[in-house]
């Protein structure tokens, strides 16, 4: 992992348990690409639909905002050069259609163009694949930081 996703990554406000951003393998102004891989012993696969282990929609969801929205933002807005930041993201607007499963252990790729950055407000285009280079989710969707 470069040392630039290592700081955007460290910058995220979510615990290790809530963190579905494993690193940054792109980011500029326009675009941000990133991978996670769904943990094996996550307690939600024994509970959603036990009979098929499939990761639930929101935490999808979850993985592609934070990489595709909330860490992007903090590279927009430089906040990876800061100390002493509170983060506390505003997700509003979503819109996001899912096509594939992802199952336990899944590595997944996000890769997140911004549409526009206006305003504090990003507005971004999300595409989650799985490892075979598979459109599992797109999500349309706006973030802003809030003061708290």
């Amino acid at each position: 992992m470069n040392e630039l996703s290592r700081k955007i990554i460290s910058r995220l406000p979510y615990g290790d348990d809530f963190r579905f951003v494993d690193e940054i393998t792109f980011v500029n102004d326009y675009r941000i690409v990133g991978n996670y891989t769904f943990r094996t012993d996550a307690p939600y696969y024994a509970s959603h639909y036990p009979h098929y282990a499939v990761t639930p929609g929101v935490l999808l969801l979850e993985c592609m905002g934070q990489i595709g929205l909330v860490a992007h933002l903090v590279y927009l807005e430089k906040i990876y050069e800061q100390e002493n930041v509170v983060l506390t993201p505003s997700l509003s607007n979503v819109h996001a259609s899912f096509y594939l499963p992802v199952g336990q252990g899944e590595n997944v790729t996000v890769d997140a163009t911004k549409v526009y950055y206006r305003a504090g407000v990003l507005k971004s285009d999300i595409l989650l694949q799985n490892a075979k280079g598979e459109e599992c989710a797109r999500a349309i969707a706006h973030l802003k930081f809030v003061e708290k």
